[in-house]
């Protein structure tokens, strides 16, 4: 009963945030972010990433 209550949870977490992922993109569509949970608390978000990127 305990291992199947942890399969259970560790299950219920990856299907949320399965449906959660995806990429973002800048407006000229040259950069790109992937993000988990929210593109806002994403790392590259965070840092900049795309804002200095000079497509060339």
């Amino acid at each position: 009963m305990k291992n199947i209550c942890k399969i259970a949870a560790i299950f219920s977490i990856l299907a949320m945030t399965a449906g959660c992922s995806g990429t973002s993109y800048n407006k000229e569509k040259t950069c790109g972010t992937d993000y988990l949970l929210h593109p806002a608390i994403s790392v590259p978000a965070m840092i900049g990433a795309c804002d200095s990127y000079q497509a060339k």
